[in-house]
């Protein structure tokens, strides 16, 4: 915080070093994150100012990385004046972050800011947008740890989100390889299953074995709840396949166990009764379908995927021969799904067609073709195609007989300035050091452990002192560190360093 207020204290238009701007944009973003994190809750009046502050400062460079954290702070603005009820001042909020990011001449090389603006765009629904800051966090990155795979899943479930079916089954593909190579076990029926969706239509059986694969993990680990969500994909691609008994079997497992589950949400169980009501369809019980549907509208209400259960209804009125009550659900499907903020691509496309479809039967054949244009034009503009090369670490050259390495850092957990533990903590440490380690290519954090007294991070690699002196810099800079007893062990080897 300290070189932030000295930051903004500065002389507009002053010149800053490249690497004290990279310090002062680290310093900006830790404390975004501490305001988010701390005061957004407790305090978002406060919270308010600082990241209106934030964002008047912010905007006065013209480096992307300032700009990309700009954004990052308009978007928690946005959400404390969301909780603060100030719908209009959190819109206008929301627009100029917006109007910010698409006015970057490109992105920064902060891997750290990217990751946050990734996130923060996709927590606000804005995938499309998310999607080259998902990219290129990747592209920043190297070596092949849990973060790398982190990072591939989030581009592919950001591309799923988006409706780009097909540009995410690469960065999932990695991802569940890195996962599996890293000990990742508890990411693997998650990313199976974003996989499974991946490849539902390239790929059925690939796309079945994923999602079996998803629920036999959650079912073996007792968590029949997160097993639900493979079921009920499972029920998806059998109806598709045209095995309805089986699909209705897999979507009445999945909605016992969510039923009887006090703490499930409305909108899943909303998404359940849609699914149940589209395979009624298909199967022409069309009283089921249209109970079904009516009870996933009043259970979606405020949900994006209020647009499905509208154009579910549409689809039982057309399968009726009803296309002019058919019509009005196809409209109203679309209008929902275009509203949200980055809508799917494919899920809107699917709207538009069935809404032209109708038109035309009803003799309506011009406004049915520019729909067909505007429908077009989403299959038009897609993002490109990407390969995702993933970089094994580099091993530094180890010789017979050598010992891995390891430097230990015990964080003063009593008596630095109450200031310094308020305004730092352990996670932000920890991401400073990962970035470095993702560059040097020294070794790798191995995480803490917390005492009463100190915190003890743990890191390992071949050579010891070349860790520590990759290190070294970000230990010194970090106000948590002050007064840290770092030991540096090499075999039988050993000494101790007290930052001061």
């Amino acid at each position: 915080m300290t070189r932030v207020r000295e930051y903004a204290a500065r002389p507009s238009g002053s010149v800053v070093n490249k690497q004290k701007a990279a310090d002062l944009q680290q310093d900006y973003l830790d404390a975004i994150k501490l305001t988010a994190d701390h005061m957004i809750a407790g305090s978002p009046e406060r919270a308010a100012e600082v990241f209106s502050k934030f964002a008047d400062e912010l905007k006065q460079q013209s480096e992307p990385e300032f700009a990309e954290l700009r954004v990052i702070a308009l978007f928690n603005l946005c959400r404390t004046q969301e909780r603060l009820q100030q719908t209009h001042e959190s819109e206008r909020t929301r627009q100029e972050a917006i109007a910010t990011l698409d006015h970057i001449g490109g992105p920064g090389n902060s891997l750290n800011i990217e990751d946050c603006l990734a996130d923060v765009l996709v927590a606000f629904g804005e995938y499309r947008r998310a999607i080259p800051a998902c990219e290129h966090a990747i592209k920043l990155s190297h070596g092949s740890s849990i973060k790398v795979a982190n990072r591939l899943w989030r581009a592919g479930r950001t591309y799923l989100r988006a409706g780009f079916k097909q540009h995410a089954e690469d960065p999932l593909r990695k991802a569940l390889d890195l996962f599996r190579a890293n000990d990742g076990d508890r990411y693997l029926p998650v990313v199976l299953n974003d996989l499974g969706n991946a490849l539902r239509a390239s790929n059925p059986a690939e796309a079945e074995s994923s999602f079996r694969q998803a629920a036999a993990i959650w079912e073996t680990g007792g968590a029949h709840g997160q097993a639900t969500t493979a079921w009920i994909n499972l029920g998806i691609l059998c109806g598709e396949q045209g095995r309805l008994d089986e699909s209705l079997e897999w979507y009445e497992k999945a909605r016992r166990v969510r039923q009887a589950d006090a703490t499930t949400p409305r909108a899943r169980l909303g998404s359940m009764a849609n699914n149940i009501a589209n395979l009624h369809r298909r199967m022409k019980n069309f009283e089921l379908a249209a109970r079904e549907v009516q009870d996933a509208i009043a259970l979606l209400e405020g949900d994006p995927l209020l647009a499905e259960a509208y154009g579910t209804r549409g689809l039982i009125l057309r399968d009726q021969g009803l296309d002019e009550p058919s019509l009005e659900w196809f409209r109203r499907s679309r209008a929902e799904h275009a509203r949200q903020p980055s809508p799917n691509v494919s899920q809107l496309s699917e709207a538009l067609a069935n809404e032209a479809a109708a038109l035309v039967r009803l003799g309506r054949s011009e406004e049915a073709g520019a729909l067909e244009q505007q429908r077009a034009k989403y299959h038009g503009d897609l993002p490109p195609l990407l390969k995702h090369e993933v970089t094994p670490l580099a091993k530094p050259v180890k010789h017979a007989g050598d010992a891995p390495g390891e430097v230990l850092i015990e964080l003063d957990g009593l008596h630095l300035p109450e200031s310094v533990y308020r305004d730092c903590d352990v996670a932000t440490l920890e991401n400073r050091l990962e970035a470095v380690l993702e560059v040097d290519e020294q070794g790798e954090l191995d995480g803490h452990e917390t005492g009463p007294e100190n915190t003890t991070l743990f890191l390992y690699g071949a050579d010891a002192e070349a860790l520590f002196r990759a290190l070294e810099p970000v230990l010194r800079d970090y106000p948590l560190c002050q007064g840290a007893r770092v030991t540096i062990r090499q075999g039988d080897q050993e000494r101790q360093v007290v930052l001061s």
